[in-house]
């Protein structure tokens, strides 16, 4: 499991973790109705992948670090789901600045249905379900200034005056990632929001 944790001084000779969204605060989508739960992960996954989001422990596709799923004696199922996904900035191979997501599912008091959508019949929840995402713009990801011999003495130098422009420019590229996904999930889970995608009931996919 990938495990984030805020760099930020005394540890570290400057702040190298930027909330996007600051003050703690994330976006978060709350949806009570129907849903299809594995079309809507399909959908968040391959959004992700195509604006260049990756697991940070394998490089690969599987953002997923965490699925719990409790069931109660009356069939009301309750789920916690975590994802953690990273994307490398400014064209580079991640070693300056780095992307940082994560996104936490939550579902309460939900029940399985079996829903017919033009003539075709999809298994899906009923219920009440959560995602929350927050955003970090991460600088030097792999602390490589820290054991540069002379990079080490000036990290809050670079940060204040020789890298404030891109540090700048990465943190509205995470930003519109933020928007572009909220914006996404909330017309896939039936928002109007005037967007183009698809539709959650998709025949080509099937199954819980």
């Amino acid at each position: 499991m990938y495990v984030f944790k805020e760099r930020k001084p005394p540890k570290y000779a400057c702040k190298k973790d930027i909330a996007i969204i600051p003050n703690g605060k994330h976006f978060e989508i709350e949806v009570s109705d129907t849903f299809h739960l594995g079309n809507m992960y399909k959908h968040i996954h391959d959004l992700l992948q195509s604006m260049g989001y990756f697991d940070p422990d394998t490089n690969n596709e599987n953002f997923e670090n965490l699925y719990l799923q409790r069931t109660q004696q009356n069939g009301l199922m309750f789920h916690h789901i975590w994802w953690r996904a990273v994307k490398n900035l400014d064209n580079g191979n991640g070693d300056k600045f780095q992307a940082f997501l994560r996104l936490n599912f939550q579902t309460v008091a939900v029940s399985q249905h079996e829903t017919m959508i033009d003539g075709k019949k999809f298994k899906t929840f009923k219920g009440d379900v959560t995602i929350r995402i927050k955003a970090y713009l991460r600088i030097d990801p792999k602390n490589q200034w820290d054991k540069h011999l002379i990079i080490k003495y000036f990290q809050k130098i670079m940060l204040d005056r020789w890298l404030a422009k891109q540090i700048g420019q990465c943190k509205n590229e995470v930003y519109g990632d933020l928007l572009e996904l909220q914006r996404q999930i909330k017309h896939y889970m039936g928002g109007k929001v005037g967007l183009p995608s698809d539709k959650q009931w998709n025949e080509g996919i099937t199954g819980i």
